[in-house]
């Protein structure tokens, strides 16, 4: 007995789930495509108070020499940004003072436009970062930033002191990208939906086959030859069933696995390159035995086909210490060629070098430690990019920052032995000077303060002279015992403070631990860490916090 598609219990099942999902995947859908733009958007509006303050800071040296062509240069240098649509620099009565547009300059901006009265009445823009999306007259979505150019000390040699702010500096960011990835995901919704209602469609069709339709035609056809022993009712049934449809939706969906988890282990090959470099140095005093393993990590991390690694000695030699993928005639020539331009090496950026003879452009990336040049690594060929590609260049930067202290390990015994306490002042200096070294490269830093509970005790017991000796004494040990790149100072009667630089709020302590568990001392220590930037964004802050 043969019955019509549409009369089926697994074709009404279908329906009835088809319904039902189509209601719940929309609603959820719609759900995960909110969520997911707003989070995008607020990623967006961190990171466009990021770029803008970074934007500020960059022309805060032009403002204070006035330079008005250098801050023009540096406006039309920013607004080739892809992401940048406008960039404009107002002073308090409006008018603007240097623009993207140079047909801006001079304007007084109409400050009851939507535009402008979209920020007014969210805060007062003098005050605070601020940052808010409005759609122009095209119907494009825009992101603007307004920081406010305060007027700090250094400022008041031209400007009144009691002018709290000087104006602003307003940046409109496209939000294109945003738009077409939550577009993306929309469409990835949508077709996840579609496959979802078919695949549930054909599971209720095949499950209306095999728990409802075929035994009810088993018994159906049982009840028929009911007065024929050798009847078969399996062999009556005849027709197709969805196992190859389900069986060939199963390989496509391995297929699509199987090419993202190719993606997906290219990208871990690329990420545990990388993890290599770090155990390399984690496990080494100097990279000078590793330098072939580094130089290898990095061309299978970042694809490089021809660079090298040198190094400086004190008195300013450079020396080669390893090659890949570089003929050996063309060391000497390359080190000539560095020699000619040390004082643009010794100014510690990334650049790129040309007018050397044999030699085409290459990018050479300083490696700075204590102050010093120590290093440099040169990058000359890499798969399917250009050697001045920011990305790129960005990323050795911060490989810099990890191999640099590697070549120049802590001080040396004489030093810490002959090691003298040092002022707060001057330690404070330090720390300022190794933050703005880690904004520079993304970097952590973190500092340590070690004190002795029980110093009035020993003032007592052995004099205030012996006391400050062994506090002196335990600084020299600790120093001795940490094998990485440190500040070591004494900045208090009975507490000193060490700086690790590039080292997080996970590897401080185990470093400092380690230290202290060395030593041979019955000395009862107290030993507080901090790290830059989670616990401070100054020299002060992260000392207070180890105070608190």
């Amino acid at each position: 007995m043969k019955m019509k598609v549409k009369f089926s219990i697994g074709f009404k099942m279908a329906v009835a789930m088809t319904i039902g999902l189509f209601a719940v995947i929309s609603l959820f859908s719609n759900a995960s495509v909110k969520l997911s733009e707003k989070r995008l958007l607020n990623l967006a509006t961190g990171e466009a108070s990021k770029v803008s303050s970074a934007i500020k800071s960059s022309l805060e040296n032009a403002m204070l020499g006035d330079e008005g062509e250098g801050l023009q240069l540096i406006i039309d240098s920013v607004g080739k940004e892809s992401m940048v649509r406008d960039i404009k620099i107002i002073d308090l009565d409006a008018t603007v003072k240097y623009a993207k547009d140079h047909d801006d300059i001079d304007v007084q901006l109409d400050q009851s436009a939507e535009s402008c009265r979209i920020c007014h009445e969210k805060a007062q823009l003098s005050q605070q970062n601020l940052t808010v999306f409005f759609t122009d007259e095209n119907g494009s979505r825009v992101l603007r930033n307004v920081n406010p150019i305060h007027n700090k000390e250094r400022c008041h040699q031209c400007h009144d002191p009691e002018t709290d702010v000087l104006g602003k500096l307003m940046v409109d960011f496209t939000t294109d990208d945003i738009d077409k990835m939550v577009i993306d995901n929309r469409k990835l919704l949508i077709f996840s939906a579609v496959a979802t209602l078919l695949s549930s469609i054909i599971l209720c069709f095949l499950l209306g086959n095999i728990l409802v339709k075929k035994p009810l035609r088993k018994l159906l056809m049982k009840m028929q030859y009911a007065g024929d022993e050798e009847a078969n009712a399996d062999t009556v049934v005849h027709g197709k069933d969805e196992i190859d449809i389900l069986n060939s939706t199963y390989d496509s969906l391995m297929n699509t696995i199987e090419a993202r988890n190719q993606r997906i282990k290219t990208q871990m090959e690329e990420l545990m390159a990388l993890f290599n470099v770090s155990e390399i140095l984690n496990k080494s005093d100097s990279i000078n035995d590793n330098v072939d393993l580094i130089l290898k990590a990095l061309s299978l991390g970042f694809h490089v086909q021809e660079c090298a690694i040198f190094a400086v000695d004190g008195a300013g030699a450079i020396q080669e210490r390893g090659t890949y993928g570089l003929e050996p005639t063309k060391s000497s020539t390359i080190i000539s060629c560095l020699s000619k331009q040390r004082e643009t090496i010794d100014q510690g950026a990334t650049f790129i070098a040309n007018g050397c003879d044999d030699l085409e452009e290459f990018m050479v990336v300083p490696l700075k430690a204590s102050g010093n040049t120590v290093g440099v690594i040169t990058v000359h060929a890499v798969t399917d990019m250009e050697i001045d590609n920011e990305e790129l260049q960005k990323s050795f930067a911060i490989i810099a920052t990890s191999l640099a202290p590697h070549f120049q390990i802590g001080l040396n015994q004489a030093a810490k032995q002959d090691m003298q306490a040092g002022p707060f002042n001057a330690f404070t200096t330090t720390i300022e000077d190794e933050i703005s070294k880690m904004r520079d490269y993304f970097g952590s830093l973190s500092l340590a303060l070690i004190s002795i509970k029980d110093y009035n005790n020993i003032c007592g017991e052995k004099g205030a002279q012996e006391a400050s000796d062994e506090v002196q004494q335990l600084a020299v040990d600790i120093s001795k015992n940490i094998s990485v790149v440190h500040e070591c100072s004494r900045i208090g009667l009975y507490t000193v403070a060490i700086l690790l630089p590039m080292h997080d709020s996970m590897e401080a302590p185990e470093v400092i631990n380690t230290a202290v568990q060395q030593l041979d001392t019955n000395l009862e220590l107290r030993i507080k860490t901090a790290t830059f930037p989670e616990d401070g964004d100054n020299a002060l802050e992260l000392l207070h916090s180890l105070r608190s």
